[in-house]
């Protein structure tokens, strides 16, 4: 889901949230935000600056997230039995499945959140957040007030690949 608008010199906006291909109907799925400019009718094939949603927020911002994420959290069925094993683990699936049960996440400007929902009640708390910070999130993108990405990683856990990759733009 997402919309466009035009803005100054013949460039466009773009805001859209992307659903996690993972579901499980058992913890349920999330989505996250990604703000976009790019030149008028290029239709995403040319992009002048991009940052992820929760990157234009700022820490009061992230600190009512962590609280209603939180509660959803605190809301979620128990963990089912067959990924019992995967969250003790030292992998990147249980540190995944940690966030998702993590009664009270503590964000930080340049974090990547995705939103994690099991139902329509998590949905609806989560849409209203973003309704009320949304105005305020797209003036500081344009104005390339983005904080710099944060990735908590284990460094262990990073996938070697990703090294030789260098730094992500910082959407200013």
């Amino acid at each position: 889901m997402g919309w466009q608008k035009p803005v100054e010199a013949q460039q466009q906006l773009l805001f859209k949230f992307e659903g996690h291909s993972f579901a499980n109907s058992d913890i349920g799925n999330s989505y996250h935000g990604l703000i976009q400019l790019e030149p008028q009718g290029s239709k995403g094939s040319t992009i002048l600056r991009q940052a992820d949603f929760a990157r234009c927020l700022v820490q009061a911002e992230l600190d009512e997230l962590g609280r209603i994420q939180g509660a959803i959290n605190r809301r979620r069925p128990p963990l089912p039995s067959y990924l019992k094993k995967d969250v003790a683990q030292d992998s990147l699936l249980a540190h995944g499945l940690r966030a998702l049960y993590d009664p009270t996440p503590q964000y930080r400007q340049g974090h990547m959140i995705f939103f994690g929902y099991y139902g329509l009640r998590d949905v609806r708390e989560l849409a209203a957040f973003i309704v009320s910070v949304v105005p305020q999130a797209l003036e500081r993108f344009l104005q390339g007030r983005v904080a710099q990405p944060v990735d908590d990683t284990p460094p262990h856990l990073r996938p070697k690949w990703l090294d030789t990759l260098g730094k992500p733009d910082d959407g200013g």
